[in-house]
This record gives structure tokens, sequence and C-alpha cells, in this order.
């Protein structure tokens, strides 16, 4: 791209409110904002652009891109793995994520989920609705007293555990790249995966999603919980579908808070039509995922966690700077 010229940027998954917001921001870019998600079907948009930005719902394949004629996809988010990362480096593709704009805002997710369970405040919205003020069936549990365990200390895990001291929580981590200078700063300390699991009272995941991690909470190690409230905000495939729903059948786990699950494709479709769901899509995995949103002793939000005014704020603030220098590349 000539120096002299702004930037041409496909911005995909547009929101109506970004336009507005990106409107006195977006020097040196020129923008042009599309509703839907990069796919192989909408790829033809990008073409004649310099980059690119996409959120989650993007699939940015190998056959996307081996289509671009950008040298830049910008992900709005800290997850990538909806995008085909080693395609991008044969085809001389940078990729930028933003990596901290949500610390804060999924950790309060987090413990919303934590005291929806512990507390049973959804069954006590029902029984309201339903006319009844009795408080039949609804006595929860303190978070105060009880051990945490976090899986992963990046920056929401980190938030993640300020916030369980300040309810009075015992908390452990575990943490294979974990800095030990975190142990003394936040009070907590590093044990095994093992040991977390066999210790803790609740359980929450945040870490990313790799091949070695996919399915690091199976049989085995819902084996080792005993009436343990499970809490994932992080990605689906950490947790094993079948094996968490054997586990809340036998009380391994008590409860558990899920903000994503491990097939969301096509989640918003009614199960009778599910016969014409893509090859991109596990049906199993996606009927598992209705029998665990049917259960009173799960909580099911949208994929929400991140979703706050202010962490939307800083995600449209990062990207524009990952546009301009290339920050944050993966």
């Amino acid at each position: 791209m000539d120096g002299s010229l702004k930037m041409e940027v496909a911005w995909f998954d547009a929101e109506k409110w970004e336009k507005e917001y990106l409107k006195d921001k977006a020097s040196k870019l020129d923008i042009e904002f599309f509703e839907k998600s990069l796919t192989p079907e909408t790829v033809e948009k990008a073409m004649d652009f310099d980059a690119v930005t996409v959120f989650v719902d993007s699939r940015v394949n190998r056959e996307v891109m081996e289509s671009l004629d950008a040298d830049l996809v910008a992900c709005r988010s800290t997850g990538y793995d909806h995008v085909a990362i080693e395609a991008a480096k044969e085809n001389e593709i940078d990729v930028c994520n933003v990596p901290q704009y949500g610390s804060s805002t999924v950790a309060e997710h987090t413990f919303g989920l934590m005291l929806s369970l512990s507390r049973k405040i959804y069954d006590a919205i029902r029984k309201v609705e339903d006319g009844s003020f009795d408080h039949e069936g609804l006595r929860g549990t303190d978070l105060h007293g009880k051990k945490l365990g976090v899986i992963g200390t990046g920056s929401i895990g980190q938030n993640v555990i300020q916030v369980a001291k300040g309810f009075g929580m015992d908390v452990v981590a575990y943490d294979p790249y974990g800095k030990e200078e975190l142990e003394d700063k936040l009070g907590f300390m590093y044990v095994s995966l093992e040991d977390l699991l066999t210790q803790s009272d609740v359980v929450t995941l945040h870490c990313p999603l790799t091949d070695s991690n996919r399915h690091m909470l199976s049989e085995e190690e819902f084996d080792r919980m005993e009436d343990t409230l499970l809490i994932n905000t992080a990605r689906g495939g950490l947790i094993d579908t079948e094996a968490l729903i054997t586990a809340l059948e036998n009380d391994s786990v008590s409860a558990a808070g899920l903000d994503v699950l491990e097939e969301e494709c096509y989640m918003d479709e009614d199960i009778e039509v599910m016969g014409d769901l893509g090859d991109e899509c596990d049906l199993e995995l996606i009927l598992e995922d209705h029998i665990l949103m049917e259960r009173d002793d799960v909580l099911v939000t949208p994929h929400n966690a991140f979703n706050s005014v202010e962490a939307m704020h800083r995600i449209a603030d990062a990207t524009l700077d990952n546009l301009r220098n290339r920050e944050n590349r993966i």
C-alpha cells in the first residue's frame, strides 16, 4: 500500500454502534463495514482490501486465507482458534489479536455464574415468577471459606483470583506457564492439575484452547472431583461434554455454569432441523449440548462473558492500533 494513501479495511461481523464509535477515531484508515462474518462464502467481499478484521463468528480457514488480497487479519478477540494460523504464515499474512480487553469483564461474569449457582438465584427468580415466595429448594452455599481452583493465570485468571480473595476464598491455581512471583502478589498457591481438581470446591477455567489441552477435563479428571461447582468462560473444547454429563449425574460435579459449549455451531436452531446442518457441525455434540442446557443443575449463557460496553470499546480501540501498527502479532 502507498504510504500516502489510507489503508483500506474490511470490518466483518460489524455492529451498528461500531461505525459511529469509530467515525472520529479511524484516521489513516478507510473502513468498510460488513454485518456478515468472513467465511468461504463471503470472502469475495474482502477482495482488494489491505486488511480485514473479524470477530469470533468468522471462519478464517485455509480457503479464506488463500483467497485474501490483504496481508493482515486483525482478530477482535483474544482467542484465535477460528483463524488458520499456519495458512496465514504460508501466505505471508500477519494475524493480530486483542489479548487483554476483557480481563475484568470475564472475571465478573465468572462470578455472576458462580453466585447464580451457589445461591440458586436463577431458581429463586423462576419461583417468584411462578407466584411463590417460599424458600423451599433455595438454600444455597457460601463462597466464603471455599477453595477455588483457577486453571490458567493469565490476565483473566489473575482478576478472578483477586475477586475471589475479596469473597474470602482460598485459592489454588494450575498453569504450566505460571509465574511464581504471582503467588505472593495475589495470595494463592500453584499446584498440579490433579491436586487442584481433588482439593477444590469450585473449579474455573481461564486458558486458551490448543491441540494439547482439548478435553483437559474428561472422565479421569472428573473422577477426581467430589460435589464440585464447575465454571467455564474460556472455550467449550476444554471440557469433554459427554464426560461432564456423566459427572453431573454421579455428583462428581454438583452444578456447572457455562458461557461456552463444545459445539456452538447452530445452537440457536431447533433440534428438529438438525438434519440440515453443515459438515462443519458435530451433530452428536450439539445434542449433548442440548442435554446440558435442559438440566436444572446447569446454567448456560450464550458466549457473553466478554460483552460489556467498556470491553467492546477496548476491543475497537485496540484493533485500530493493531491495524495501524500491527501490534499484538501472533
